[in-house]
């Protein structure tokens, strides 16, 4: 079951779909996931969904107001959670097969 989890994250994780606009951020599919790369991904799709979140309720009336920074940091935090334990670890596990001369 796990085998076809892990199917599914890559196949995603390689769509030019799915990873655009930041394909640049996207390593090859023998690479690892570092921390860092992840965090910029989830960085960079945390904070827009963050600030969606901010005019939603700014638009919204009768909403009490948190600080601006709340959901971008929050939504960024989730997104980096998320992707380590199915992106990331699917990536990174097919990277391991990749350095033990096996095939993705």
């Amino acid at each position: 079951m796990f085998d076809e989890l892990e199917r599914i994250a890559n196949h995603v994780s390689d769509s030019d779909q799915e990873c655009w606009p930041f394909l640049f951020l996207r390593p090859s599919p023998e690479a690892r996931m570092s921390s860092t790369r992840l965090a910029v991904i989830a960085a960079l799709y945390g904070i827009a969904a963050g600030l969606l979140v901010n005019v939603s309720l700014r638009l919204t009336p009768g909403h009490a107001l948190p600080s601006p920074f709340v959901f971008p940091t929050a939504t960024t935090l989730g997104f980096f959670a998320i992707f380590r334990l199915t992106f990331a670890a699917s990536r990174n596990r097919r990277a391991a097969r990749f350095s033990r001369g096996g095939r993705g």
